[in-house]
């Protein structure tokens, strides 16, 4: 009986390694990248965020310093000008966070 099953396993492993073969030969081995064009390419790519990230940088302390140099000649030209809209800013914030939190209820009181 041993010897049955053993003729059987070695039909089904041969059958399994011809199966292999013919999916060997239709499917094209896979291009793995070396280590050192994966390591180039990691290098390129923190080339290209660490310059980014410093475009950025001072793109946003260009536009600091003009906004506070426009606020700094405001206040000495006109302060009342600056105050208005500060004030001005402040109301329609209110406004528009007033208007959401209605809004939000609305829709919470018609979900329900």
């Amino acid at each position: 009986m041993s010897t049955s099953n053993e003729v059987q396993d070695q039909e089904i492993v041969q059958r399994l390694q011809q199966s292999m073969k013919a999916l060997d030969d239709v499917c094209k081995p896979a291009d793995i990248p070396s280590l050192a064009s994966l390591e180039s390419r990691v290098r390129e790519q923190r080339r290209l965020k660490r310059r980014a990230n410093l475009v950025e940088l001072i793109c946003f302390w260009l536009v600091a310093l003009m906004v506070i140099t426009l606020g700094t000649l405001l206040i000495v030209s006109s302060p009342a000008v600056y105050l208005g809209i500060q004030v001005l800013g402040t109301v329609i914030a209110v406004i528009a966070a007033t208007l959401w939190l209605v809004r939000q209820r609305k829709e919470t009181m018609h979900h329900e």
